[in-house]
């Protein structure tokens, strides 16, 4: 790494640290005048530098079982993200917290008002009790704090070990060519995948669907994984542009690689639509008293309003705009297009976790801009150190990008 990469990478980590602070400022100050809003706030922010670095760790499986420029390219951009799944483990602990804690509240029969600290009233016995008729004890200890938390210690043990896994023989490779470390790679790969597929899911139905405990929906895991995946590649783009003229990265972030990226993202994005509507499109058709509520009230009271955002500037708008090849190759023009995706990916996480805590209609926090910069701004200055901690390229990444230019992407 030459001195004006490392200065530009550090220019980039001390802006971050500063945002960070500044938002997490703003939490310590909200923690003292409203817990129990910074709680609900703190939940939806969690998920989005959770989706960068759970999303690096899926599309690196992703590329060593498919191949493709797109990942070396990126490659250590996806690893960096790996190294800071660790670093969510604290940033999770407050939610931990909070599923082993109760405040003083009486259960609701709907679930509003009840729970660890507003968030999972599904921990709370009263509620339980209250809807012991659709609420199972097996339900009950499935959703009980202590389980909780131990299922998601389970999760990031696995991711963690898994990402290890992965960068130890990846590295190996990069530095001694060893053949067997590549193959280990690609074999950790597919089960890895799978593995990681299915505790994302669980840890879905654990963090943010059981704030309405009594809804469930099989294809909701695979919603928020499909956008962890859009969060990571929109990243990837948005941190290629601003380092693209650098070295090493003006050698490979060309017009292809933002392409490849660029298509990568618009399939995504038509993914995340697809499983969206057909999640609504099951939901409502059946019109079943258990299911049908979580919809009705996000589609009213406020709500509704970003529902149509999220249709219009979600889907439509980054829809049409990536199906033009010369948009998709702009380095100076797609970054906006993934910027305006990784916001609307903080309004779909928004709009899927906090309904609940406002029954009444929509009402935005001032703790729910807050929590999102902070945990953001925190995650990219780690991010970024990560990044720095280890070669930026290798001789025998060198050769793979170079052998890739030179042929379909010349």
């Amino acid at each position: 790494m030459n001195d004006q990469t490392r200065a530009k990478l550090d220019g980039m980590q001390r802006l971050a640290l500063f945002v960070g602070v500044a938002g997490l400022i703003g939490l310590v100050i909200g923690f003292t005048q409203n817990p129990h809003q910074f709680f609900q706030s703190y939940l939806f922010a969690f998920f989005i530098p959770l989706g960068f670095a759970l999303g690096s760790l899926g599309m690196t499986m992703i590329n060593y079982l498919t191949g493709g420029f797109w990942g070396l390219g990126a490659r250590r951009i996806f690893q960096a993200g790996i190294r800071t799944i660790p670093f969510m483990v604290l940033l999770f602990l407050p939610l931990a917290y909070a599923m082993l804690t109760h405040p003083e509240a009486a259960a609701g029969g709907d679930g509003h008002g009840a729970g660890s600290w507003w968030l999972y009233p599904g921990t709370d016995h009263a509620f339980a009790e209250a809807n012991r008729k659709v609420f199972s004890p097996e339900k009950e200890l499935w959703l009980s704090g202590p389980f909780m938390v131990g299922r998601a210690a389970f999760y990031f043990l696995s991711w963690i070990i898994t990402g290890f896994w992965i960068l130890k023989n990846a590295k190996k490779y990069d530095e001694t060519g060893d053949a067997k470390a590549d193959g280990m790679t690609r074999l950790i790969s597919g089960p890895g995948f799978l593995f990681f597929f299915l505790t994302m899911t669980f840890a879905a139905f654990d963090w943010a669907m059981s704030v309405q405990p009594l809804w469930f929906s099989t294809m909701y895991g695979v919603i928020f994984i499909v956008g962890q995946g859009l969060s990571t590649l929109a990243f990837a783009i948005i941190f290629l542009s601003r380092v693209k003229h650098l070295e090493p990265f003006k050698h490979f972030a060309k017009p292809n690689l933002f392409a490849d990226l660029a298509t990568l993202m618009f399939a995504t994005v038509m993914l995340w639509a697809y499983t969206s509507f057909s999640q609504f499109l099951i939901i409502w058709s059946a019109n079943l008293k258990e299911e049908a509520p979580w919809y009705v009230l996000r589609t009213s009271h406020g709500w509704q309003a970003i529902a149509i955002g999220l249709l219009v500037l979600h889907f439509a708008l980054p829809f049409f705009l990536l199906l033009m090849r010369r948009i998709k190759k702009d380095a100076s023009f797609v970054p906006f297009v993934a910027a305006l995706l990784i916001v609307m990916r903080f309004v779909d996480v928004y709009w899927q976790v906090a309904p609940p805590f406002q029954p009444d209609g929509l009402s935005v926090h001032w703790l729910d801009f807050a929590a999102p910069v902070a945990l953001t701004g925190i995650w990219v200055w780690y991010f970024i150190g990560r990044l720095k901690a280890h070669p930026l390229t290798s001789p025998r990444q060198e050769l793979q990008l170079e052998a890739a230019l030179g042929g379909a992407h010349h």
